[in-house]
């Protein structure tokens, strides 16, 4: 951005060239208030000199920074399921230890919900409504099929076994194994659903990018990391979304834990909403990455899809009846309507059309 000549007028110049003067002003300084390399275009490319850094390089530094995140993900749930099995083992050990004894009584692995029995059950062969789960299902069975409180473990009252049997023991280690593993899966579902908009950006930019500025590696590692992380693992996601039952995916643990920030603050029967984002990504990301040389193409583009997904959310209304999340939702949408409005206005060439 250059600015004109120093001129300055003729009433302020002695003050402005005296060193001494609180208006002094270095002329010998370069007149610029900011400046873009000659070879800097529109979009993209002055974003990436505007950080500091250049355009063939915006896509290897989000990927890092994506994968460094995974990575660490991985790392902290490795090391809280070897702190959680060290412990397991101590009480695991500690346990058969107290329980050696000839006069020693047998610990039952499974424990019985306080202020409920098998008496309580009537005549009729029903369980009353207070000793039923939140899902209608009993929590008493009449073969008296018991769970561990944490895992889920069933433990039926014809095999009721001390925790130190050997079975029941790799039974608990595994079931240990398939909670963190869940954990880890939501966590990982969380770093794809933040970071799918913008690997899905540079890596469709860096394949733009001709041969002068980026290598060929760098192309082929955005190829792959757009179809990888951009269309299969969401694809993937969404179809297990898909064939998995609305009650196992509101119901089941586990599920919920590995799945459960794609859907769990939509209501029942609306967990599909999930592939609208997406689906808005990438078409974004593409529009935005590709793009490029028409901004005015990038706008309208933009528009259409912001007014398509409002008007998809409206009709669709995921999020259930005391969420309050109706008004919340069309403020929004049409906030990013406007913005989208205001890009096609202030694109170069309605900004021409209009000033003439």
């Amino acid at each position: 951005m250059s600015t004109l000549p120093y001129s300055p007028p003729s009433n302020f110049a002695d003050q402005l060239a005296d060193n001494f003067s609180p208006l002094n002003i270095n002329a010998s300084l370069p007149n610029t208030l900011f400046t873009l390399p000659d070879n800097a275009t529109n979009g993209i490319s002055s974003f990436a000199y505007t950080l500091g850094v250049r355009p063939q390089a915006l896509f290897p530094i989000c990927l890092i920074l994506f994968l460094g995140i995974i990575a660490a993900a991985i790392f902290l749930s490795a090391l809280v399921w070897i702190i959680d099995h060290l412990v397991c083992a101590v009480g695991g050990a500690i346990s058969s230890s107290g329980n050696t004894g000839s006069n020693a009584v047998p610990r039952l692995a499974g424990t019985r919900s306080p202020g409920f029995s098998t008496k309580e059950i009537d005549a009729t062969g029903t369980v009353p409504d207070e000793n039923k789960s939140l899902n209608g299902q009993s929590i008493l069975a009449p073969s008296i099929v018991r769970t561990s409180s944490r895992f889920g473990i069933p433990l039926s009252a014809t095999s009721e076994r001390g925790i130190s049997s050997h079975r029941r023991w790799w039974k608990l280690r595994s079931d240990i194994g398939a909670f963190h593993g869940s954990i880890l899966h939501g966590n990982l579902v969380r770093v794809l659903v933040l970071f799918h908009l913008p690997v899905t950006i540079f890596s469709c930019y860096q394949m733009t990018l001709p041969r002068s500025q980026a290598s060929l590696s760098s192309i082929v590692l955005a190829a792959f990391s757009f179809i990888f992380f951009s269309i299969l693992i969401p694809a993937h996601l969404v179809l297990r979304v898909t064939f998995t039952p609305t009650n196992k995916l509101y119901d089941e643990t586990r599920t919920l834990l590995s799945l459960g920030p794609l859907y769990n603050h939509y209501r029942h029967g609306s967990q599909m909403f999930a592939s609208m984002l997406f689906a808005t990504n990438i078409v974004f990301g593409i529009t935005i990455g590709v793009g490029q040389k028409s901004g005015m193409a990038q706008a309208i583009i933009i528009l259409v899809v912001e007014v398509i997904s409002a008007l998809v959310t409206s009709v669709w209304l995921p999020w259930g009846s005391g969420a309050s999340m109706g008004l919340i939702s069309f403020l929004f949408c049409v906030a990013r309507i406007v913005i989208a409005v205001l890009l096609v206005i202030l694109t170069p060439t309605v900004s021409s059309l209009l000033h003439r």
